[in-house]
């Protein structure tokens, strides 16, 4: 089912809370973006990398948000403080399959925030999309975010090409189990 998640409502976990993009995450975001270490494992452009590319990146996903197609791009911040963690996203593929992509920041990392975004993602995906399949897509080298997908229940489905990369990329995959049926016995 190819719908767009996410247009007007946020998703909370136990720590953090998926929302849409606002004016206030812009230098954030910037920061995030221009920071190698940060972007290491992400499949943006240079440009997109620039203070300027970044700019304008969260700038038309913001404006997006109002139109019959939004981008499905939203930021992260902990429920507490409200502090920007990562951002992360959503990338229908068709009828049965939509892809997850998180990211967190390095000063967020190693505290869980990743499997939490990435099981929130999932469940939403499944449980309220109806998709039947989510996906993962990770560079061979970021065995962090491996770990992440075999913690949510993803297994690897071994190297796959795709556009958005320049190299092979792992293809992480999480099905929904079929519903029971009920078979009648003569």
């Amino acid at each position: 089912m190819i719908s767009p998640p996410l247009p007007t409502q946020q998703i909370d976990t136990a720590r953090l809370r998926i929302r849409r993009f606002t004016r206030e995450d812009i230098e954030l975001f910037i920061s995030f973006m221009t920071d190698c270490e940060s972007t290491a494992f992400l499949p943006f452009a240079q440009e997109q990398k620039s203070r300027e590319g970044a700019k304008q990146l969260v700038e038309s996903t913001i404006e997006s948000y109002s139109s019959a197609h939004p981008m499905l791009a939203f930021a992260i911040e902990e429920q507490m403080t409200r502090q920007f963690v990562g951002f992360c996203g959503l990338n229908p593929h068709d009828e049965e399959t939509i892809e997850i992509m998180y990211a967190v920041m390095p000063s967020a990392r190693r505290q869980g925030y990743a499997t939490e975004i990435a099981t929130a993602l999932a469940r939403y995906s499944l449980d309220e999309l109806g998709y039947r399949r989510v996906i993962a897509l990770i560079v061979p080298a970021n065995q962090y975010s491996k770990i992440v997908a075999a913690r949510v229940g993803f297994k690897d489905g071994g190297l796959v090409s795709n556009a958005s990369f320049a190299e092979k990329v792992h293809q992480f995959i999480l099905e929904q189990e079929p519903a029971n049926t009920v078979v009648e016995r003569t």
